[in-house]
């Protein structure tokens, strides 16, 4: 829901308290304390090249030889890396990767840049790991991935609900940030993970090269690209809770010379879910066309397609009919089966489509020039009810019913020269940037109480009044813009490599109301803001990197002090110390790091009026992660990690000082790996089993109400039938379990007992493919 609940404007600190415990609570979170294809690198900075993969039979047989385009330029620029797939030319930022561990990454610099050379921490989460372990969706994709803390609006919601070191997520698809209205944030993209060939995460301060960002970090996710070679897959998944699914991908050139290259990737999917009386049918489909009419240019078309239908809606349940709270429910805990809205009545439905581009141009060796535009317009519909409590007995929740209607469309372009070139003796690589993002979005809220219900023994059939004899709490239209220019150097000078970057953003909202909530009115932004990043490492002839950063961030706060002085934004910075270990040779990369990020001008009660807020609240995180990810051997691949956080109130007019942040793990610890035979009578197995450990978090800013903490476990295996006989070359099955133990726990409640989200039930799916090139 709006971001205006963690950052109370003029309407108020006591209204603002009825309207978060009465409208966000039906979503998303918010804390009331809150805190290509592309062309190649001129230079590589990792160590020594290793060389590829030995051949062997098909592990892989649905991957593509060559994935990214090859361009005519100078071998001695193009070696051949560990990760890139097939082994012919090295791995891209923006493309395919084989196994676990990725090499090169753009989230970080926006240039192609290793990993082991990038001042800022970066997990990159491969194709592979994905289909390995059966994500299938974004929040799956990140169980292993430590920092981010998952299902902050419950395992069962219909959004990819996430925070990163303690904050908020911006989320972005090809480098391009993605649109979510503001009043509601209900009209929010649901990306579909088999249209993905990379997600990346990106840790800490990013706006210097981003523009309004919060200081946790980003999510960039990277979509599939045509492929210089044929590759084409169908894939068929079924399972728990009467899950039906079926996904197509095939890529590859259009003529003979390869000048134009096609992709079309679908899915399509009808399934239950955990709950009774849900249900989801959903179709995606998304075709991509690279035409490359020389060695030097490079235009790709991307556009996907998304609908969502779903009966049935359930996110909350009263937290003490669920185990949680000092005193024991008389009547046990409800199953994870049950449904306590009205079957007939709840509906949620999210309509996407994108259209946009991916330009490169390389002039010379020294200078190119990359464009990304893309225009998304997604709109959602809610009919569906929302637990508002449980009274004295222990089994009568209170119920409202709520219906939201959203849309948001945006277009967002980012243009910029790269140039590199010698200054003596140090080595540069210079980027040059504007970016633009227009967005214009509605938001429509209304909502009443309706019957209670007996959460242990539910009747159905409550009396739900029309969506049109209700007034509207939320009736908004929102227009926000904002364009910004960064520079950034990458210098090196022998092992050492100092990045520096600096942005000046302008942004300007303007929101007319029409309800109750903010007052009708019409409402104006005008915002200013200059970020930076510098970072600095050193590359050991073994692989080791340390390196250090201090980086900075905002976003624009909507509202006005008592006084009618619009607010300021709100901003962040952090600190970082890291070590990155990749040992040449090697497949395997380990990561360690330390860090402090603060989020100042937070909106706090005004202690002169309490009915309005003043800029002097600020949160802060310090913490520690680590992560491993690659191949130990060539058999056995992993993917690891522990984090452990400090994250607290420091500045707060509400009396909530040194009080930890809400739905934020204050330690996770996670284990993948997966063992596969090449060799033998048991080649072409594969075995693959994760435990996930979340440590305790808090479910309201005055750290009441603890959720405890709980440990997952998680298997797959998998087969490869080209060993048994070569005739079946290209089939493979695979099956996936999470939660295998059926675990029951609660993942996090919304800001207090009456808006708590259950976890996952276990899961089992079946899959069975088969690729061909």
């Amino acid at each position: 829901m709006s971001r205006d609940c963690v950052r109370p404007s003029v309407w108020g600190t006591a209204s603002k308290s009825f309207f978060c415990a009465t409208v966000f609570g039906l979503s998303m979170q918010i804390e009331p304390v809150l805190a290509q294809q592309t062309l190649p690198p001129v230079t590589v900075d990792a160590p020594k090249p290793q060389a590829a993969r030995p051949a062997q039979p098909s592990r892989r047989a649905s991957r593509s030889q060559t994935a990214t385009r090859r361009v005519a330029v100078p071998a001695q620029r193009q070696p051949v890396e560990q990760g890139a797939r097939g082994g012919v030319g090295a791995e891209r930022a923006n493309g395919p990767v084989i196994g676990y561990l990725a090499n090169q990454s753009a989230s970080g610099t926006k240039t192609d840049t290793p990993i082991l050379t990038t001042p800022q921490s970066i997990s990159v989460v491969t194709r592979d790991q994905m289909s390995a372990q059966g994500a299938q969706n974004i929040v799956e994709a990140l169980r292993y991935t430590p920092g981010v803390s998952l299902d902050t609006y419950g395992a069962t919601t219909f959004f990819d609900a996430m925070k990163l070191r303690g904050f908020d997520v911006p989320r972005y698809l090809d480098g391009l940030r993605l649109p979510v209205d503001p009043g509601t944030q209900f009209a929010n993209p649901k990306i579909e993970t088999y249209g993905l060939e990379r997600l990346e995460v990106l840790r800490g301060p990013s706006s210097g090269l981003y523009g309004q960002t919060d200081p946790g970090g980003l999510i960039n996710m990277v979509s599939k690209r045509p492929t210089v070679t044929a590759q084409h897959e169908i894939v068929g998944t079924f399972g728990s809770f009467d899950r039906f699914q079926g996904a197509f991908d095939t890529s590859g050139p259009i003529d003979k010379n390869g000048e134009f290259l096609y992709r079309l990737v679908g899915l399509a999917r009808d399934a239950g879910n955990q709950q009774d009386f849900v249900h989801e049918k959903k179709a995606f489909i998304a075709p991509s066309l690279t035409w490359r009419p020389t060695t030097d240019t490079s235009f790709t078309l991307l556009s996907h397609y998304s609908n969502i239908q779903n009966k049935g809606w359930q996110q909350y349940v009263p937290g003490d009919a669920a185990g949680l709270g000092p005193t024991a429910n008389p009547f046990g805990r409800i199953p994870y089966s049950r449904y306590i809205g009205e079957p007939n009545a709840d509906r949620f439905t999210l309509e996407q489509f994108s259209v946009g581009y991916a330009f490169e141009h390389r002039f010379d060796n020294n200078l190119q020039f990359r464009s990304n535009l893309r225009y998304l317009d997604v709109s959602q519909d809610l009919a569906g009810f929302r637990s508002e409590g449980l009274l004295p007995d222990f089994r009568t929740a209170l119920r409202s019913f709520n219906y939201v209607n959203a849309a948001a469309q945006n277009v967002a372009l980012d243009n910029n020269v790269q140039a590199d070139f010698a200054t003596g003796p140090l080595t540069h690589k210079v980027l040059v940037g504007f970016d633009y993002f227009r967005q214009a979005s509605t938001s429509d809220y209304k909502f009443t109480m309706i019957a209670p219900i007996d959460v242990f023994s539910p009747v159905y059939g409550a009396a739900i009044p029309a969506a049109n004899t209700l007034p509207s709490f939320i009736n908004t239209a929102t227009t926000l813009n904002q364009a910004g220019l960064y520079l950034q150097d990458q210098i090196k000078l022998d092992r050492w490599t100092l990045t520096m970057t600096g942005r000046q953003d302008w942004a300007q909202a303007e929101t007319v109301s029409k309800g109750l909530f903010p007052a009708p009115g019409t409402y104006l932004q005008n915002d200013r803001a200059a970020t930076g990043r510098v970072g600095l490492n050193y590359l050991f002839d073994i692989g080791l990197s340390p390196y250090a950063n201090y980086s900075t961030s905002f976003v624009p706060t909507s509202g006005t002090d008592q006084f009618g002085n619009p607010f300021k934004p709100t901003t962040g910075e952090g600190a970082e110390i890291g070590l990155k270990f990749k040992p040449v040779g090697s497949s395997l990369m380990l990561t360690a790091a330390v860090f402090e990020v603060t989020q100042q001008n937070v909106l706090t009660r005004d202690p002169g009026n309490i009915n309005f807020s003043v800029q002097t609240g600020e949160a802060r995180v310090r913490g520690f992660e680590f992560e491993a990810r690659g191949n130990v051997t060539k058999e056995l691949e992993i993917v690891g990690g522990y984090s452990s956080y400090d994250p607290r109130v420091t500045k707060s007019n509400d009396g909530f000082v040194g009080n930890y942040l809400v739905n934020t793990a204050l330690r996770q610890a996670s284990l993948w790996a997966k063992y596969t035979w090449y060799d033998g009578p048991l080649a072409g197995l594969g075995i693959g089993g994760g435990a996930r450990y979340i440590g305790e978090s808090y479910g309201d800013a005055a750290n009441t109400l603890l959720i405890p903490e709980y440990t997952l476990f998680d298997a797959a295996v998998s087969y490869d039938f080209q060993y048994l006989r070569p005739d079946l070359k290209g089939w493979s099955a695979q099956v996936n379990a999470t939660n295998l133990t059926n675990k029951y726990y609660v993942s996090s409640c919304l800001t207090g007992m009456a808006y708590c989200g259950l976890g996952a039930a276990r899961t089992v799916l079946g899959t069975l493919k088969y690729a061909w090139n």
